[in-house]
């Protein structure tokens, strides 16, 4: 009998072992269980493809009915710094555009997937309700801008003109950029970064340990409101933007509500018949964002070494954008909404439920510990949803610009490894997701 309960006892432990072997040694968490992982368990897909994609569509609508809910909070804020343009009142602007901005960031995994958000032919335009024909995520996010545009803009119109159709027909403005850069494409006169810049101004001051530029986010003052000659200029093309960009916000959203039977979602997306584009347009869609804009483009910084490849650098938030970008892809591929991390608001079968837990890989790993590699720790960013001033030991805590300008900050290698993550070990693990499913995401 003894020897009996010694046999189970170094049975148990050789599996423990194993187990614990395999979270130890592996990429830091999986989708898997760990019976998953040595071949014991292999747990069976639980939703159909309508379900996934029905799931999909319900929360683009919850995602983009936040962005409307906060931006709409962010024009509340306006319009009382309007009223009393104070610096008080100017932070709270500011505090608002935070809050404002990790809801849109979040909405930013649903790109490139043949959706509302950048569908060309689209469903934006200039004139209320902003509805048109024009690609919508060009007037929601357009970025880098070339701010002395919209100075020049601004110190050249007459307050009567200044109206979000004025604005909005000036992007691209080939005219407006002679004044400055001359690079038409940077002439971007809507969406949250021309906000951005109107609330904090140019990111070119304060010093900081060792003459270190660019050390503290854009230092504007309500004082810049106050201008005898522009200032309520200033604060009338930042009422007509943000009107803007709730319309356009709202112009996405309604493509996803259920109840219309004419919109995106029910005349393409939910069609029946439809459904493996629909799944295809979804997994390429995700695959270029992963691989070409989160772990692309806004990294270039690495590279480059240079400030201007910094998203969001009139505020120095540019840490919450990949935080929330990967906040997105968890919530699509997870089927979970959330913003504040550990804060679930809705669940549904998202993508991984169209897997078995074998061929789902390290995908919501991966995206995970992309997401947890950013710590939202600065002053500027005391609002957003996960601000914290207690950051995980490895995660990111410096600001983003300072570390791609110093190749020797100690955080560096850090963002190097990030890169490697998204660019090179998320994007094969859910090419390889993929393609268990029969999707292939060679554009």
């Amino acid at each position: 009998m003894r020897n009996l309960h010694r046999k189970v006892f170094s049975l148990l432990f050789s599996l423990l072992f194993g187990l614990s072997f395999f979270q130890c040694s592996g990429s830091g968490g999986s989708d898997m269980s760990g019976l998953a992982l040595i071949g014991l368990v292999d747990s069976p897909p639980s939703a159909t493809i309508p379900e996934a994609l029905t799931r999909y569509a319900d929360l683009a609508y919850e995602s983009y009915n936040q962005a409307v809910t906060d931006a709409t909070s962010l024009q509340t804020a306006i319009a009382t710094f309007n009223a009393t343009p104070n610096d008080t009142n100017l932070t709270a602007v500011k505090n608002a555009w935070v809050v404002a901005r990790s809801s849109y960031l979040v909405t930013e995994a649903f790109r490139f997937s043949q959706g509302p958000i950048d569908l060309d032919p689209g469903y934006c335009g200039g004139s209320a309700p902003y509805s048109g024909t024009d690609e919508c995520e060009g007037a929601l996010n357009s970025w880098p801008l070339d701010e002395d545009v919209i100075d020049n803009y601004i110190g050249a119109t007459a307050i009567g003109s200044i109206t979000f159709t004025n604005i909005y027909s000036k992007n691209g403005d080939s005219t407006l950029a002679a004044g400055s850069e001359g690079d038409p494409d940077k002439v971007v006169m809507t969406g949250y970064h021309s906000i951005e810049y109107l609330l904090w101004g140019k990111d070119n001051s304060g010093t900081g340990p060792g003459g270190a530029v660019n050390a503290v986010p854009g230092q504007r003052t309500a004082s810049y409101f106050q201008d005898a000659t522009n200032g309520a200029k200033r604060l009338k093309f930042l009422s007509e933007v943000t009107v803007g960009l709730i319309g356009h916000l709202t112009q996405v959203r309604d493509q996803w509500v259920s109840t219309d039977p004419s919109n995106f979602r029910a005349t393409q997306f939910l069609l029946t018949g439809n459904e493996n584009t629909s799944l295809s347009d979804v997994f390429k869609g995700m695959g270029e964002f992963v691989a070409s804009e989160w772990g692309g483009d806004r990294l270039a910084g690495i590279a480059s070494q240079s400030q201007e490849d910094e998203h969001s650098c009139f505020s120095d938030t540019t840490k919450a954008d990949f935080y929330y970008d990967a906040q997105g892809f968890v919530n699509i591929w997870s089927g979970n909404f959330n913003i504040k991390k550990g804060v679930t608001i809705s669940t549904g079968p998202g993508l991984s439920a169209l897997l078995s837990s074998k061929n789902r890989v390290n995908v919501l790993s991966d995206a995970d510990r992309a997401r947890d590699t950013f710590c939202i720790n600065l002053d500027d960013e005391t609002t957003d949803p996960n601000y914290t001033t207690h950051c995980p030991s490895g995660s990111i805590t410096h600001r983003y610009d300072q570390i791609i300008i110093n190749p020797a900050d100690t955080q560096h290698t850090a963002l190097e490894n990030l890169q490697t993550l998204i660019s090179d070990r998320l994007a094969r693990d859910f090419a390889a997701a993929a393609t268990k499913l029969g999707v292939d995401l060679t554009p």
